[in-house]
């Protein structure tokens, strides 16, 4: 993966394992606020954990299942965005920020730049967010984004508690998106 340049402070950078100590640190400093939408933050112990996750994304990306990036602020990782679950012509979008770097606009601005290689480079014709009900944050960068609400799924999305969640589907279409560039 090229390294994305997104503005003078923000960028868009290769999972690479020398990166997996400051984002470990993000995680563990917010893990009671992460882990309400995002389970695995309570799987990562260490900074072990982390480079296992960025080297089995490194396969997952060679093996063109993946597309993952870091988001760096000045230099330092602040959080990740990636594309999954790529078939069909569409994909889900995951996003996620440590809490001094939220409220900044970064992961619009990372969206918009995948937004570009999905429907650009990759011709994908639909990209997905899935959030649940409560994570108004996520739901809010869809919407100040141009995603369409479309469903509300019951029990879709699951917990490490071996329940099961609401999800709230947001999408945006190809010819959406070009219309808005």
């Amino acid at each position: 993966m090229e390294n994305l340049h997104l503005t003078d402070h923000l960028a868009l950078v290769a999972p690479i394992s020398p990166l997996a100590a400051d984002l470990y640190a993000l995680i563990a400093a917010d893990r009671v606020n992460l882990s309400r939408w995002l389970p695995w933050a309570n799987t990562m112990h260490e900074v072990a954990d982390e480079a296992a996750f960025l080297t089995y994304a490194q396969g997952q990306i060679a093996a063109h299942q993946l597309w993952l990036a870091i988001i760096t602020v000045n230099g330092k990782p602040a959080g990740m965005i990636d594309l999954h679950d790529k078939k069909d012509g569409h994909a889900d979008v995951g996003y996620w920020l440590g809490r001094p770097y939220q409220g900044h606009g970064y992961i619009s601005q990372s969206l918009q730049a995948l937004e570009k290689l999905a429907f650009n480079d990759w011709q994908l014709n639909k990209l997905q967010i899935l959030t649940v009900p409560d994570n108004i944050a996520s739901q809010a960068v869809a919407k100040s984004n141009h995603y369409h609400r479309d469903a509300r799924l019951p029990k879709h999305i699951p917990t490490l508690a071996g329940n099961y969640q609401d999800a709230i589907i947001f999408s945006k279409l190809r010819q959406d998106w070009l219309t808005q560039i």
